[in-house]
């Protein structure tokens, strides 16, 4: 529609969460994708070396906030909202003081046992408020106010949580690789395609 061919972008006004922490739900979650995953792993979770790299959920805690609520990297924590809860490790992180993050690629449809009640729930979405944006009609999985309490100590295993990435944790725990089949090396001759 613009002459020019070149996008029109249009500033749009800025909206307060949905839904803003609170006593019972201190906690900004944010939901988002990793490296490592796609969506909700149709297709990734059958890559042997992905599934190594990035096997679990886990939940990106601040150092300020972990220290508040004596969490260490690996302790099973409870992400909870007034919709539901996902059980995940925690990883200690650089993430900003009241924000939590869960990736959204694990849930109970990727397992390979039956899902039965009881079992570690580890869905992100189940966290998130059933509302649109009002001009692009997406759903808004993306955020909500959560609280978090701890289930059990980890014992000094560390998260399932990459290494590599924004997940990177300030403690010194081992690397994420994808096991040998993941390496790969290139060599180039010049003069060849």
């Amino acid at each position: 529609m613009n002459p020019s061919a070149k996008a029109i972008i249009k500033a749009a006004e800025y909206l307060p969460a949905h839904e803003p922490p609170g006593e019972d739900h201190p906690y900004r979650l944010i939901t988002g994708r990793t490296i490592y995953q796609f969506h909700t792993r149709t297709k990734t979770a059958r890559v042997p070396q992905l599934q190594k790299a990035a096997p679990q959920v886990w939940v990106e805690i601040s150092v300020g906030d972990a220290a508040a609520h004596g969490v260490e990297e690996g302790d099973l924590l409870e992400i909870y909202s007034s919709r539901g809860v996902v059980h995940a490790r925690a990883r200690i992180t650089l993430i900003r003081d009241g924000v939590l993050f869960l990736p959204f690629h694990y849930g109970y449809w990727d397992t390979t046992a039956e899902f039965r009640p009881g079992d570690s729930p580890r869905a992100a979405n189940e966290l998130t408020i059933t509302d649109w944006d009002p001009c692009s009609k997406q759903p808004i999985f993306k955020t909500s106010a959560a609280g978090v309490r701890v289930l059990e100590r980890g014992n000094g295993v560390p998260s399932p949580a990459p290494t590599t990435t924004a997940s990177a944790p300030v403690a010194r725990v081992q690397t994420t690789v994808g096991g040998l089949a993941a390496e790969t090396s290139e060599t180039y001759e010049r003069g060849r395609a």
